[in-house]
């Protein structure tokens, strides 16, 4: 199959560069987001927002971990990766749509725009080397890469407590 051989001829020095570079776009870009949400919480932020961004967050999550379980469990992991990311996405467009397109600004408006771009990429990254490939070559590589990744991680989720405390 000249698919999988394409995907396998991809270097695990790529996909962990490529992850973890769209992983730090999206931690910057949420960081600027969340300064945003900061000012705006108490002035235009309604509870139902704040729900749809919760259930955003923990959507999210539990994707991030059905791409982790494709490394052992790349079948099995498929049916709650697709359900979560279908519903991650229609609160993300209900969320767009309903909140933020009459309110934000030029320069919130970018950031959600990179936001999910980042995001998107990476998930699609994600998934293609850990479904494909179990995420092969990963133990091999320099463990510069798992302490970036760790690192990009504690951000993430520092913001993400953050977000759903307010």
């Amino acid at each position: 199959n000249i698919f999988m051989e394409q995907i396998n001829s991809v270097s695990p020095i790529f996909w962990a560069s490529s992850i973890l570079i769209t992983g730090a776009l999206f931690a910057i870009f949420w960081t600027l987001d969340a300064l945003q949400h900061k000012e705006l919480v108490h002035i235009d932020i309604t509870e139902n927002e704040l729900k749809t961004h919760r259930i955003i967050l923990l959507t999210s999550m539990l994707m991030e971990l059905s791409l982790i379980a494709m490394f052992w469990f790349p079948i099995e992991a498929l049916p709650f990766f697709i359900a979560l990311l279908f519903t991650r996405t229609a609160h993300e467009f209900m969320d767009e749509l309903k909140y933020h397109m009459d309110r934000c600004s030029m320069y919130e408006t970018m950031l959600h725009l990179a936001m999910w771009i980042s995001v998107l990429a990476n998930t699609v990254l994600m998934f293609m080397w850990g479904f494909f490939t179990q995420y092969i070559g990963l133990c091999d590589l320099h463990p510069s890469f798992l302490v970036c990744a760790f690192t990009i991680f504690v951000v993430i989720m520092r913001i993400g407590y953050k977000e759903w405390k307010r």
